[in-house]
This record gives C-alpha cells, structure tokens and sequence, in this order.
C-alpha cells in the first residue's frame, strides 16, 4: 500500500465530480437525497473546490489509482474562529477499513497548523466512529457540539457533530 496525497487540479474536474456523485450515493442513505432525472446527484457548487485557492482538493491516491478525495477548507470558507475545515472525506467502498482514510488524515493535518474543524451528519455513525477513533488512537484532544443547519442542496435542516482541535507547529 502506498497513500498519496495529489492536489486535484481543473483539468480533473470530470474525475473529481465523477466521485463526488459516488460520495453523494453513500450519503444518500442519511440525506435521503434522491438522484435528478439524469440519474446522478446534484453537486451543487463543488466544482468550485477547484476555482478557489482558500480551497484544498485532494485526491487519495493508493499505488498509482485515484481512490477518494479529501477536500479542505480555509479562511473565508470556514468559521470565524476556525483556520480550516475538513469537509468531506470519501473512499472507495472496497478501500475501506484497510487504514486508508486514517493515513490520509494524517497526511493532510500534517500540512495544517492552528484551529481545526471536522464535521459529520449524526446520523453517519460510520464516520462519527471513525473520527473519534482517529482522536483516541492519536492523541487529539477536541471540543464537540451538536447543532442543526441547514446544507446546501438538501431539504429542511441536518443534526451535524462536530470537534475542533489545534495543532501546534513546532519548529
């Protein structure tokens, strides 16, 4: 196994919305969104990951195959007294449970230093286990809340968890 980390640059927009509306199908089962008459899921505006530089797409990379992405976010797209947020993190169903998303995390919040911020739908306990796995099993000390919001692209509002961290650097 060898994880790679590869910023997804616009001439991959296809690939990227590709997975996305992959990820959207996995979320569908807590969003209870349903596909457009086209047959795939509304990306809403997540082609602008690739528009803006406070912007960090990424695709996960496992010996030479795109097999997810992770996308992070920076000031002016995160919360006032947030320096960045991991928003979605997705993997290939078949990559799953192989430590994959785990060392992508780490890769990724090696790079980042200050207030973190990841969120997840409350009811995707999968994702909810896996990060607070990833805390305990690295030492993270967090702040959670719970809250209600709406999301753009879905109906009503959502219950979301989520923890913020910091991450020092030293030097």
């Amino acid at each position: 196994m060898n994880i790679e980390i590869t910023r997804i640059g616009r001439d991959q927009k296809e690939t990227f919305l590709n997975l996305y509306n992959l990820y959207l199908y996995d979320l569908s089962e807590f969003t209870l969104e349903d596909p457009t008459n086209s047959g795939v899921f509304d990306p809403t505006n997540t082609y602008i990951y690739l528009e803006k530089d406070e912007l960090h797409p990424y695709f996960i990379v496992n010996d030479s195959k795109i097999i997810g992405f992770i996308l992070v976010c920076a000031s002016p797209f995160v919360p006032e007294d947030v320096d960045y947020t991991v928003q979605e993190l997705f993997i290939l169903k078949k990559y799953r449970g192989t430590n994959i998303a785990s060392i992508t995390v780490e890769k990724v919040l090696g790079q980042l230093s200050g207030k973190i911020s990841i969120c997840q739908l409350a009811a995707n306990q999968r994702a909810v286990a896996f990060w607070k796995k990833y805390y305990r099993e690295h030492h993270i000390d967090y702040v959670e809340t719970r809250e209600c919001i709406p999301i753009d692209g879905l109906e009503g509002l959502q219950e979301v968890i989520s923890q913020s961290f910091e991450i020092q650097r030293t030097c």
